[in-house]
Parts: C-alpha cells; structure tokens; sequence
C-alpha cells in the first residue's frame, strides 16, 4: 500500500500558556486523539507546530505531504491569522482539510461575516462597529459588545452585556486598549443559545444552551459558563422549528463558503433565531468540545468524526488531487461510511441543490 502522509497543523498549548488568548490552541489530550484518529485511516502524521515559521516548515515538506490536517487558530494577525496555513497550502499546492483563506477570513471579520449571511437571507441582530470616542446609531440597549476579530469566547464576559451609554463605553474602550481593535457591538438577543454543526452534507443533533438552568443565571457564554455548562445543555430532536434551524445554519454555512466542517452559534429573540457567528475552525477535543459532543449524540465516536471531517475533504479534493488522494482516500471512505451505518438519519434538507441529511440524536436503547 502505498504511503499516505498527513501534517497535522495546529497551535500546540504549552507549560504556562494560561492567558485567554491561548484557548484556542490545542491541548495534549486532543493532540494524542488526533493524531491516533488520523493513524487509525492508514497515515503517517506528523505533527507541525503553527508558529512564525509555518511557511517554511510545509515547504520543506511539501513534496511527502498528502493532505494537511488543519486545525490551526494562527497567531497575532487578526483577521488573517486562521487563513495562514490555508493561504501557504494553497501557494505551495498542498491539498488541506477544511475552508479557504477567503472564507476564514470572512469569518474572522464578525462584522463581514454578518452582512454575509444577512445578504443571503439568515437573520442577524443588528450591529456596528466602535471605537472609543465612536456615537453609537440606532441601536436598542441593552447591547452586547466583544472584539470584532476573535474566537473562543476571547474577550467575552458576563460585563459584555452593557445597559446604558457608561457601560457601553467602558466595554469599547476595554476592547480596543486590550486586544487594539474595534469592538463589535450588537442588540443583545436574550434568548436561548444554539449551536449548530456540519461535516460534509450531515447535520449534527443540535445544541441548546439555556442559560436559566445555569448556575448563577449566566446572561453569555464566556469561558467560565463554557467550562460549567455541559450537565445542562440538551440535544434537541428533529421538529419543524428545529428543521428550521438547520436550514438556518445550511444558508450561513454556504454563504461563508465553508467547507469540510463547521459550527455555527445563533441566539433567539421573539421565536426567531439569529446568527451570531461561524467556528470554521470548531474545537476538536475528545470529549469537551461542542462538535464532540454533538457526534457522540449521533453516535458518532471522537475517531469518526475525524474520519468524517478527513473523508469529506478527500473526496472534495480527489478530483483536484489524483496522485495524492486517489487510493489513499478507500480507507478514509470506509470508515466514515462504517460510522455513518451506525447512526439515524431523520430527514434531508435541500438547498441550492445539495442535499443535506440531518442525523437524529440516538436513544438510550442505541
């Protein structure tokens, strides 16, 4: 058989990166079940720290690399940072798991990312961006604000939540002095939370954040609320209203161009769910994050879902790949098609010609 070899991209979490910021790089407990979920497909991996040499460490190796596994947050560009590692991918013609640097950074900018999915008909609370010193326009308080250009909840505490002009100027300013950037600003929805993830056509079981059951009566899902939250989140069924959700999600996720995997948060007001933003990058941790969760509601196993996620990319990049990709894509295929015999599928959503199968949260007796 012959050698399938993966580069396995991300921020690696060392001693003594305590700081917010370094929330979205990746602990030793998900490298170690990555990396033994991408062996398990017949690969070769090596791991590849994203730091300020990341160009040169995939040229040096692009010449063995079959497919780039890239879950990679970057470092200190802002806007562009999760598009390093597609944006080099794609200059040294390296075929990679996931979205391109159009997308992320789309995604990264909140307020883009919004006005995006807005065109395409996927309600979203309306917003501006401030400055300190900035007026604020026809906006409702109470309001939300957090950094324009974050993830992971960076900059988001139960202080987001501003009801009058000094709380709102506090917020921006505390924004723009500790991340130097403008704050996003939003009508605070003050309803349920929901989360919505995709790999390839499949629509996972759906999350519900209720932040009544909470302790303490949370108003927003900071890192605190994030790291206490999982006894009370539940895992809707399939109705019309939740059909409606995915259908929802399904338009934001291909008016972002997203591929491969995504995640993507809306809040309710009023019975209307409203986009809050796209995790093209998702969590990826074996039993903590959301999209983990989620799969195994699906009964779906931490290592198929990196099957999934590994197969829905391959065979994205088959045509374009042949010498890469080709045989190399049979067992990638065969187990994502093992894990998905062992769910339910309830129904199909089509949109713009693709058909989306929405799996069905299992029951006690699967």
């Amino acid at each position: 058989m012959e050698p399938f070899n993966i580069a396995y991209t991300c921020n690696v979490r060392k001693p003594g990166m305590e700081d917010e910021r370094y929330g979205e790089f990746e602990s030793p407990a998900t490298i170690e079940a990555v990396i033994t979920a991408l062996e398990r497909l017949g690969a070769s991996v090596e791991l590849i720290d994203v730091d300020s040499d990341i160009y040169h460490q995939l040229e040096k190796h692009r010449h063995h690399i079959d497919l780039v596994f890239n879950n990679a947050e970057g470092l200190d560009e802002k806007e562009l940072r999760e598009a390093i590692v597609p944006f080099f991918c794609e200059y040294l013609h390296i075929p990679y798991t996931g979205s391109s640097p159009k997308t992320f950074i789309n995604k990264m900018d909140k307020a883009a990312a919004k006005r995006i999915v807005a065109y395409e008909g996927v309600p979203t609370a309306r917003f501006q961006l401030m400055v300190p010193g900035d007026q604020l326009e026809a906006l409702s308080f109470p309001l939300m604000v957090k950094p324009y250009s974050e993830g992971t909840s960076i900059g988001i505490s139960q202080k987001s939540k501003v009801h009058d002009m000094l709380e709102l100027n506090e917020a921006v300013e505390a924004i723009y002095l500790q991340f130097n950037q403008p704050a996003l600003v939003e009508e605070f929805l003050p309803g349920k939370e929901y989360t919505v993830g995709i790999i390839g056509n499949y629509v996972l079981p759906i999350l519900e954040i209720d932040f009544a059951k909470i302790p303490g009566r949370p108003q927003v899902r900071d890192p605190h609320v994030k790291d206490i939250e999982n006894p009370y989140i539940s895992h809707l069924n399939w109705t019309e209203k939740t059909k409606h959700f995915a259908k929802l999600a399904i338009m934001a996720h291909e008016a972002l161009e997203v591929r491969d995997y995504n995640r993507m948060d809306f809040r309710e007001r009023d019975d209307q769910l409203y986009f809050l933003e796209a995790n093209v990058i998702p969590g990826i941790h074996p039993t903590e994050a959301d999209l983990t969760n989620m799969c195994r509601h699906a009964n779906i196993l931490h290592k198929d879902m990196i099957a999934l996620i590994v197969n829905a990319a391959m065979q994205r990049l088959a045509p374009y790949y042949p010498k890469q990709i080709d045989r190399k894509a049979e067992l990638p295929k065969k187990l994502a098609d093992l894990a998905l015999d062992k769910t339910t599928k309830a129904d199909t959503i089509i949109y713009r010609n693709r058909m989306y199968t929405l799996l069905e949260k299992k029951t006690r007796e699967q």
